[in-house]
């Protein structure tokens, strides 16, 4: 029960934070960027993969808990 909890809280970390940092957002890489563009592709990227991998994470987390244990 603990494990669906906390997988579903992860689940909505995760889509709140895709929501907000768009896993998507990109700049094209050529020698006229704007540093200003790159950073703040760099501040977007981190929370982006954070938001992704919790999502993944709460989805097995809710696997795990709905599988009947075995031993």
């Amino acid at each position: 029960m603990l494990k669906m909890i906390f997988g579903l809280l992860l689940n909505l970390v995760g889509i709140v934070l895709l929501f907000l940092f768009e896993m998507l957002f990109r700049v094209a890489t050529s020698s006229s960027i704007e540093v200003q563009v790159k950073k703040l592709d760099d501040i977007y990227t981190v929370p982006g993969w954070i938001g992704l991998l919790t999502l993944v994470l709460g989805t097995l987390l809710q696997i795990m808990a709905t599988l009947p244990r075995r031993w």
